[in-house]
């Protein structure tokens, strides 16, 4: 009886081992297989993220192409707005002239008789103001000597004249004043410019009028008197010539001198 019993014992022992065992087969290779799929399942995600990064790449790639073109038409935009300002202010400039042409042609008889333009010389022909123009084309260089509001009206004024350059140069001077030095062509186009707003009488400003009367005469009082830069006689015994001075237009009255009462 005690050698059966051991017997059965030992059979469901062995069967219990050979359960557990085969549980354990079982349960590794569920491990195997999960890790095997883990990996494949890995593997899967590390190509995905391969190829979620080669598109970002290209997505930069675009969005600097597209910053590049942006930039490009921004440009462009900034051109074509520069020249539309630029012919914007072509026509004020045309239409300012047609409307002091305008103005010009739609003076009185009074106003011409009044503000005519120079008559011409006796006998001659010539128009004073044409032959100073001549005679300004001809200075190769004249300082001009003002305030700085005055050549700011002469600038303003002549600005529209296709003669007229602006000086690389303006040096100060005593009591706001300043010196520069304007090319005879310039100096033509200035004449010219001072010419036209003093001839509108009553159709402009009467301060512009003032003005351009007060400078005009104030330069062509030196453009009269210029001539030829030739050689001038010397001395007896000595060579050479003097070299004449350079045009110097000042603008800037002066009160004259107070003369004190007698007795």
């Amino acid at each position: 009886m005690g050698w059966w019993g051991k017997s059965a014992d030992d059979g469901s022992a062995g069967r219990i081992l050979g359960a557990v065992s085969g549980l354990k087969g079982e349960l590794g290779k569920a491990l195997r297989d999960g890790f095997l799929e883990l990996r494949r399942q890995n593997g899967e995600l590390r190509e995905e993220l391969r190829e979620l990064r080669r598109t970002v790449q290209d997505v930069h790639k675009d969005a600097a192409e597209h910053r590049r073109e942006t930039e490009a038409l921004r440009q462009e935009l900034r051109a074509a707005d520069v020249a539309r300002q630029d012919e914007a202010a072509r026509r004020e400039a045309a239409e300012t002239l047609a409307k002091a042409d305008a103005r010009t042609d739609a003076r009185t008889d009074d106003d011409r008789a009044d503000h005519r333009s120079p008559v011409p010389e006796a006998g001659t022909g010539e128009d004073p103001h044409e032959k100073r123009l001549e005679k300004a084309a001809g200075i190769s260089a004249a300082e001009l000597i003002c305030h700085r509001d005055t050549w700011a009206f002469i600038v303003e004024q002549a600005a529209r004249n296709a003669h007229f350059r602006v000086p690389g140069e303006v040096t100060g001077a005593k009591d706001g004043a300043t010196s520069v030095v304007v090319s005879g062509r310039s100096l033509m186009a200035i004449l010219t410019a001072l010419n036209a707003v003093r001839q509108l009488g009553h159709a402009a400003d009467p301060g512009d009028c003032a003005l351009a009367r007060k400078f005009y005469d104030r330069i062509v009082t030196v453009v009269d008197t210029v001539g030829p830069a030739g050689h001038r006689p010397q001395a007896a015994g000595h060579a050479g010539a003097e070299t004449p001075q350079r045009a110097v237009i000042v603008i800037d009255d002066r009160p004259g001198r107070r003369t004190s009462d007698s007795g």
